[in-house]
């Protein structure tokens, strides 16, 4: 058992592989003069909180003419959204059919063809994974109505898996028909790097919108116990259970658990608690919009990221990390998918599974203000220097140049 915590508690490096892409960062003044049309298509960009990328893309390179395609309503966080106005851009909401499914669904049409009748994009930026039925449907829509648009892809996928027909043959004619794509770690990159995908790359992870989520200048809940927290989808593969398990091993000291989010493995979460007498300790808030997600964050004096790797589920990023470091919430994290590439020296980490090693963790943070303190300094500059939207557009936006040739 090995509890991994921050070499000599200092910040992580500036040369950590996050701030050293391929494609430099571009300032807005070495772009040529010219606006480059840009058609972003993103099942989740439904309001103005959810279009980070977008929203810093359009801020920081004003010769983007960007424009906006979502979902017109899907089910985020457990929460229905409904596509929303944006100040900075055009947005319009496309309807969903078949499935809810985020790959085996379509969009309506129309909107597609207007934008690309009418916008006539140099790029269409995709947010669909390569196998998924709404890429191979926005293929087929380019190479119908506007043939000479540029196609960058953002992927996710970071477990190496080989499709059934017909998901296979979508994934060989996207990676044939796509101009470049950009991820959002290194456990995806070599997914793609495996499949023979040989286009531009370029590594642009999620970023955290400062503003809106940011330390508060004292805690809120001063006299209470030490809260652990957890944000996400309640799933047997996020690793509650070892959470549950390891909090059980503390029921000496005192703390509370918060748990923002739903799922199906509530109910054994609850049962597993009252099993071993704490479940008095935990409060569920269910699900709650992305908006609401900060307040929550400044009642917690640790989150904790659990998720095992199945084979269905490699943590692909773990955007609650960069969203809680924000806040100055230290973060105690598994050995799964891309939670340590996040997390870095900033944090901690534990061995998936490994309920004694997270408990132990937990415990090292209860017991210490000083390396409390410590790891949220360390993770707020961590997030300065790597995970803002500005530095994802910068290096989305390099992209952008080296596809049309501009780079």
């Amino acid at each position: 058992m090995k509890v991994l915590t921050a070499q000599h508690f200092a910040p992580a490096p500036s040369s950590h592989r996050f701030a050293a892409a391929e494609l430099r960062p571009v300032s807005a003044t070495e772009v040529p003069v010219g606006r480059i049309r840009v058609l972003r298509i993103a099942r989740a960009s439904l309001t103005p909180a959810l279009r980070g990328r977008e929203r810093a893309i359009a801020s920081r390179f004003p010769q983007v003419d960007l424009r906006v395609i979502s979902a017109s309503k899907w089910k985020e966080t457990g929460v229905d959204v409904t596509v929303q106005k944006d100040d900075l851009f055009e947005v319009e909401g496309a309807r969903t059919f078949l499935s809810n499914h985020i790959q085996a669904f379509a969009y309506d049409p129309f909107p597609i063809i207007r934008a690309l009748r009418g916008h006539r994009p140099h790029i269409i930026d995709l947010d669909h994974e390569p196998y998924s039925i709404p890429a191979a449907q926005v293929i087929a829509l380019r190479n119908r109505y506007s043939p000479r648009t540029k196609i960058v892809m953002q992927t996710a996928q970071n477990i190496l898996k080989r499709y059934p027909f017909p998901f296979s043959l979508l994934e060989k004619r996207a990676f044939r028909e796509v101009d470049g794509a950009y991820m959002c770690s290194d456990t995806v990159r070599e997914v793609l790097e495996n499949k023979g995908f040989d286009k531009p790359l370029t590594l642009a992870p999620f970023g955290v919108d400062t503003k809106m989520f940011r330390p508060k200048p004292h805690r809120l809940q001063d006299g209470m116990p030490f809260t652990v927290g957890y944000v996400g989808r309640l799933l047997p593969e996020k690793g509650l259970r070892t959470l549950v398990d390891a909090l059980g091993r503390l029921r000496g000291r005192d703390w509370r658990l918060m748990v923002v989010g739903d799922g199906s493995e509530r109910e054994p979460m609850e049962a597993r608690l009252r099993e071993l007498g704490i479940l008095d300790r935990a409060h569920f808030t269910g699900a709650v919009p992305y908006e609401q997600t900060p307040k929550y964050f400044h009642w917690m004096d640790a989150l904790i990221i659990p998720t095992r790797t199945t084979g269905k589920i490699r943590e692909q990023f773990g955007r609650v990390i960069v969203e809680a470091m924000a806040c100055g919430v230290p973060v105690i994290g598994s050995t799964c998918g891309a939670i340590p590439e996040v997390i870095g020296d900033a944090g901690m980490v534990f061995p998936e599974g490994d309920d004694e090693a997270l408990a132990e963790a937990v415990d090292k943070l209860l017991s210490d203000e000083v390396l409390r303190r410590r790891l949220a300094d360390y993770g707020f500059e961590r997030i300065r220097e790597n995970f803002t939207w500005e530095h994802a557009a910068e290096r989305i936006f390099g992209l952008y140049l080296r596809v049309l040739g501009l780079a």
